[in-house]
């Protein structure tokens, strides 16, 4: 007993007297050897990084300068994993530095306590026995995991925990995937029945979905993809292990992303050809109606002038020879235009 309190004592002075308020921690569990999570209080911290068994996450909010601060002060963490949680670079990378898995990762922002489809980023470090992750935007999948411990769902180890995120992002891409093959499946019965108007048509807002998707998928299984390729990789095998099976699955969602992308693609030069097919076909009507009414414009234009010596003018029956005249030069237009195979 004695020991357990000098040793949380020291833990305590390790964290360099912060163990009672943690200023930018959104939320820690600590995690038995089961799996089991429990809440931890910034009055509890020390005392479970000071603990043998188990393991512990940290979730910070790194726009908040005092958690940076902490982090940098404090955290028992590589320095390279120190530098990425500090620095206010947010591309998508991964790395493994002495024996710690580090990153950063890609994910929903939520807000109003509802998920968007705006892409967020989340960094994270793991290290032995603890997970430190942080975040500049409230993240979909950290609040949904939060859920899941809440119910009793058990995380063995900070790397289940890790591929628990990466599963649910990647579950989330799947999902706007195929409400992106519905909407197409709608659009391209539409195109080939030319029920519509293709200009009524809307491909594009589903190609630019499909596109900021394909760019962050496609970062990640790039990172995930050379990190398991690197011979030189410095990781425990278990980790290792679980950046294998998130590569995998990233391969999958960028192959099913890049299939949305040229169905989309491919129906819109579809809707673009019937478009401009609708768009001759109407200008070829405008352009037959113009040479029809041609002759008519012409003897009405001739009979119009307001000049001596115009044909039966005191005829009784000018108005009908005129007429005539005007209808059998449309009609000898109209003839030719047949010939020629203008009009049908």
């Amino acid at each position: 007993m004695a020991d357990a309190n000098m040793a949380s004592r020291g833990a305590r002075e390790a964290l360099g007297g912060l163990a009672e308020t943690l200023p930018g921690l959104v939320f820690g569990y600590a995690f038995d050897g089961e799996g089991r999570a429990e809440a931890l209080h910034p009055d509890t911290v020390a005392a479970a990084m000071a603990a043998r068994s188990g393991w512990i996450w940290l979730h910070f909010n790194l726009a908040d300068k005092r958690a940076r601060d902490w982090i940098e002060a404090n955290a028992p963490l590589p320095e390279a994993a120190k530098e990425l949680l500090l620095e206010t670079d947010d591309h998508l990378r991964l790395s493994a530095e002495d024996d710690a898995l580090i990153g950063v990762f890609a994910d929903f922002r939520r807000e109003f306590a509802r998920g968007t489809q705006d892409i967020a980023h989340m960094k994270f470090a793991l290290s032995g026995r603890l997970l430190v992750t942080g975040r500049r935007q409230s993240l979909q999948s950290i609040e949904d995991l939060r859920r899941a411990l809440t119910r009793g769902e058990p995380m063995e180890t900070g790397e289940t925990l890790l591929e628990w995120i990466f599963d649910h992002f990647a579950d989330q891409v799947t999902t706007m995937n195929r409400e992106l093959a519905e909407k197409l499946e709608v659009i391209e019965e539409r195109v080939v029945e030319d029920r519509v108007d293709p200009e009524d048509l809307r491909v594009g807002p589903i190609r630019r979905v499909a596109l900021r998707l394909s760019r962050q998928v496609g970062a990640l299984r790039i990172h995930f993809a050379a990190l398991v390729d690197n011979p030189e990789r410095d990781l425990p095998e278990d980790v290792f292990a679980m950046t294998e099976r998130v590569a995998l699955r990233l391969a999958s969602v960028t192959r099913d992303i890049e299939a949305i992308q040229e169905r989309a693609r491919i129906i819109q030069e579809e809707a673009t050809a019937k478009s401009a097919d609708h768009m001759n076909r109407q200008l070829s009507a405008l352009s037959g109606l113009t040479a029809l009414f041609l002759p008519a414009t012409l003897v009405t234009g001739l009979f119009g002038m307001n000049t001596h010596g115009v044909p039966f003018d005191d005829h009784e029956n000018g108005f009908w020879v005129a007429a005539f005249v005007a209808l059998l030069g449309s009609g000898g237009v109209y003839w030719i235009l047949r010939r020629m195979g203008i009009m049908k």
